[in-house]
């Protein structure tokens, strides 16, 4: 589920939006200094960095690699979290922070 709908969400980047003709730029509305990719979203945007560096606490090295992210269960909490810390995509599906986890008794 959380690859899914990662794969939803950055599909909202404007890279992936002008491919498709519904964007006018490629530009980082946040930066406007580099294309809007996963990549540059995940790791170089400088708008995040503050988010980045939490989400780098968390993960250890495994936050510099996109197939760590993706691909291990451990860390797509602390991505997910990094991404609604962004509010990149508030405005399309508001808050998309993961549900509260239950406390343990």
């Amino acid at each position: 589920m959380y690859v899914y709908t990662f794969h939803t969400l950055t599909s909202l980047l404007f890279q992936h939006l002008h491919r498709k003709a519904k964007a006018d730029t490629v530009r980082c509305n946040q930066c406007n200094e580099e294309h809007e990719t996963v990549h540059h979203f995940l790791f170089t945007c400088a708008a995040y960095n503050r988010q980045r560096h939490i989400l780098r606490l968390e993960l250890g090295t495994k936050a510099h690699h996109v197939k760590h992210g993706l691909n291990e269960e451990e860390c797509l909490k602390p991505l997910f979290k990094y991404i609604a810390s962004t509010r990149r995509f508030e405005s399309t599906f508001g808050d998309v922070s993961l549900p509260k986890e239950k406390r343990k008794a």
